[in-house]
């Protein structure tokens, strides 16, 4: 690519000079650079790199630091082995208004719910410290209107109880 201008006097064109008469002009001159091919260079460069990359050999486990952690599992879990509070809810009466509440275990059917409260306070009390691992379910049969499967749920609650839960009738 031409780089130089060459201006001739009362000529208004511009004039331009190439690289290669540039350069016969500066030999002609004696101000010659020297400049060293890099085309051969750069193929050395890329060579050795190549080389390098290919030669490399790395190890499986670089970077990796061996650590012995310590056990944070805490002590075993306490197996207790409760039996579960099963409610059972059935209708009574003519209009399924009633409820006889019975209580797996127990031969005694409770009618209302204070009276099932009563008894759920009674067995946290036997339970002791693992009243809260005790569950509790309530399983209505036929069509036993959903208050008294409520209020049943309620007294569960009021009691204390955490794992309560509801079983299909069948």
């Amino acid at each position: 690519m031409a780089r130089l201008q060459k201006k001739i006097t009362g000529d208004e064109t511009v004039h331009y000079v190439s690289a290669r008469k540039e350069r016969e002009s500066r030999k002609k001159h004696g101000s010659t650079a020297i400049q060293p091919p890099l085309t051969p260079m750069i193929d050395i460069v890329f060579q050795l790199l190549l080389f390098f990359l290919l030669a490399c050999q790395f190890r499986a486990d670089e970077g990796q630091i061996a650590a012995n952690l310590p056990d944070i599992s805490g002590p075993p879990p306490s197996v207790v082995s409760v039996d579960p509070i099963d409610i059972t809810l059935r209708a009574t009466g003519s209009d399924n208004l009633g409820v006889l509440i019975t209580v797996q275990h127990t031969d005694v059917p409770l009618t209302t719910a204070e009276e099932l409260y009563g008894y759920l306070m009674q067995m946290k009390q036997r339970h002791g410290r693992n009243a809260d691992e005790v569950p509790v379910t309530i399983k209505p049969l036929g069509n036993v209107r959903w208050m008294h499967v409520v209020n049943a749920f309620n007294q569960a609650i009021r009691a204390d109880y955490k794992k309560v839960g509801f079983k299909p009738s069948e």
